[in-house]
């Protein structure tokens, strides 16, 4: 399965250094990137934490796991060949609802220091029944954008091949039946689901000052066979009440027509 990503408002200071704000969404169980991209420069010093524990570090040109925090042994990894060309994002494996927080990515170089925060928010996988319907959220609030000037696209990948379902861009548009998008959240409905609906559902929001990406993976998965069975368990219930029923019917007849016949 796709590992699911999601950008969040950005936010640049310039100076001594640069400072980034993004927020992510990641899939629980799945693995997660968290971004850090920083001006490429020599002896790069990397420090991720969330609060207080170390998550991961890197200097010398190798990781310095001696004071990883136990919540995060064997499960974080660097993208060691793109660190010399600004790239020190981290890859965070097997995510657990106890890794959402806020992370701090720190790199200096002989040249330049650069701060980012990447806050993390997991999702299950949303998983629904044939036959049903599903609204998927795309993590609008007005609290973050205003609907002036926003633009709403909405896509499905599904084995590496991405189809367009709907978009908002000062009118709404849908490409695909059983597809509506919601005029106040741009929340994306699916009705009738059937199980090629499977598959990672992207939303994404951009403005001409910030964008957000929200991944959302769903899942349609076939009746189960427990309905299956308590369907076939009452028609037979309602059969032998129906037997018994004519049984005992034509028992009560046959004594009738014995006393009419042997009065």
């Amino acid at each position: 399965m796709a590992s699911a990503l999601g950008g969040g408002a950005r936010l640049r200071h310039h100076g001594d250094g640069s400072r980034e704000e993004e927020t992510i969404t990641g899939l629980f169980s799945e693995d997660v990137i968290l971004p850090c991209p920083f001006p490429p420069g020599n002896d790069e010093v990397i420090y991720w934490k969330k609060e207080n524990e170390n998550v991961h570090s890197y200097y010398e040109q190798k990781d310095q796991l001696e004071d990883q925090h136990p919540n995060y042994r064997n499960r974080t990894h660097l993208f060691h060949e793109n660190i010399h060309r600004g790239n020190a994002s981290l890859k965070l494996c097997n995510v657990a609802l106890s890794d959402e927080g806020r992370y701090h990515c720190y790199v200096g170089t002989e040249e330049t220091r650069t701060e980012m925060y990447v806050t993390l928010h997991v999702q299950d996988q949303l998983s629904k029944a044939e036959g049903s319907r599903t609204a998927i959220s795309c993590g609008y609030s007005n609290n973050t954008f205003k609907a002036e000037g926003i633009t709403v696209v909405w896509k499905l990948n599904k084995n590496a091949a991405f189809s367009e379902l709907a978009s908002f861009n000062g009118t709404f548009h849908t490409y695909q039946p059983r597809v509506q998008i919601n005029q106040e959240d741009f929340s994306l409905s699916i009705s009738d689901l059937s199980i090629d609906d499977s598959g990672d559902y992207l939303c994404n929001i951009s403005t001409p000052h910030y964008t957000k990406l929200t991944v959302t993976t769903l899942q349609v998965e076939h009746a189960s066979n427990t309905s299956r069975t308590v369907v076939v368990t009452v028609i037979v219930i309602i059969t032998i009440v129906l037997v018994v029923t004519a049984g005992y019917y034509l028992y009560k007849k046959s004594g009738r027509d014995l006393e009419e016949q042997y009065p």
